[in-house]
């Protein structure tokens, strides 16, 4: 067999600066230690880096003791292999192409899967109950590591909110709305929503270790929205297009416990005399949302190459991942309202087990 590590160095470079995209880029760079050190910022496409969201790869379970993750390509239809064995026994959640992890003895760490760079957070923090670290079910970074120094790390569970600086404590955000459900970086702030579609951004004052949230945006009404309010929901913010979206995956119990019916909506900010029923949003157009219960959620624009679908919402709910074996996951058309499930039956299977068993994620490939 071949030893692909001992190629000549100017080889390896010159097939790295052949790679016809970012998401092969990053594969290659996957392959081997020398290869990886060639997967530079400098050696791709003449350093023309994209400035557009790329479509994720999606990031499937890792099972136990095992060393390597399995990355399904949805612009090649492939699978990939990667050496993964920094996130065994952890919680694992994704922002921008990085990994949050979260060690049974909340031990925190940003890893970025694809060039295995690593950065340690503080630990939780002593005013902060382990149970607070322990409900994360999201994080999202205000900028990529790989760019700055200067950026934000925000977690939150059902009723918890925290942020952290490089080399700063945690800083617990105080609550006075209900459940919260999501959380998203939108023009330079965060936003959450709450159980009840309550939309609020986290004010956080420069310099000063605290922040509050001011609600932007009021609870979806009772007309005409009723209806669709009692039934079982997840509620996910995203940017796309430059406006923030907020997602509705619908299901009935009575029929099934999967994602039935999506519904997008431009958030009403309060400034501007709109309410949620003037903001419906039938068609994204040549764009596409991914969605995820444990990742950032992303808008990506379709060009005339793309093998993935356009006016579409890719959604992987994982909410009750641990009560259940298969992840309800598919693709829901906004052109006809019909859900297809394209994917592997195998790619559906959740590894049943505790709160630090990491499930499904979307990877944005990024240096």
């Amino acid at each position: 067999m071949a030893d692909w590590s001992d190629l000549p160095r100017e080889l390896i470079v010159y097939i790295a600066k052949s790679m016809g995209s970012l998401e092969e880029f990053i594969v290659f760079g996957a392959v081997c230690r020398s290869w990886r050190s060639a997967a530079t910022k400098e050696n791709y496409f003449a350093c023309e880096l994209p400035s557009t969201r790329q479509v994720p790869l999606l990031m499937l379970p890792k099972k136990k003791s095992a060393t390597t993750c399995k990355f399904h390509s949805l612009t090649k239809g492939k699978l990939c292999e990667l050496d993964l064995s920094e996130i065994e026994g952890k919680m694992c959640l994704s922002s921008l192409g990085w990994l949050l992890t979260v060690s049974k003895d909340l031990k925190f760490s940003l890893i970025h899967p694809l060039n295995h760079a690593r950065i340690e957070l503080p630990d939780g923090h002593p005013n902060l109950p382990p149970a607070f670290f322990e409900a994360i079910r999201k994080f999202v970074l205000s900028s990529s590591p790989s760019w700055t120094s200067n950026y934000i790390v925000m977690v939150h569970g059902f009723s918890s909110l925290a942020f952290c600086r490089p080399g700063e404590n945690w800083i617990k955000v105080n609550l006075s709305t209900p459940i919260l459900v999501d959380l998203t970086y939108y023009k330079g702030q965060f936003y959450v929503v709450d159980l009840d579609g309550c939309v609020s951004v986290c004010e956080i004052e420069d310099g000063a270790n605290q922040a509050k949230l001011r609600v932007v945006a009021p609870n979806f009404p009772k007309e005409p929205f009723g209806p669709m309010m009692k039934s079982r929901k997840l509620i996910y913010l995203v940017e796309s297009a430059g406006a923030l979206l907020l997602v509705l995956c619908l299901s009935n119990p009575k029929i099934c416990d999967s994602t039935t019916g999506c519904k997008v909506f431009k958030v009403p900010f309060s400034t501007n005399g709109n309410s949620w029923a003037d903001m419906e949003v039938k068609n994204l157009g040549n764009r596409s949302l991914f969605l995820c219960t444990n990742s950032s959620s992303i808008s990506v624009e379709a060009s005339e190459n793309s093998r993935w679908k356009a006016n579409c919402i890719y959604f992987m709910n994982n909410k009750h991942v641990y009560l259940r074996v298969d992840m309800d996951m598919g693709i829901f058309s906004m052109d006809d309202g019909q859900i297809e499930r394209p994917f592997d039956k195998s790619y559906n299977v959740c590894y049943k087990g505790r709160h630090f068993e990491t499930s499904h994620l979307w990877i944005e490939p990024s240096f």
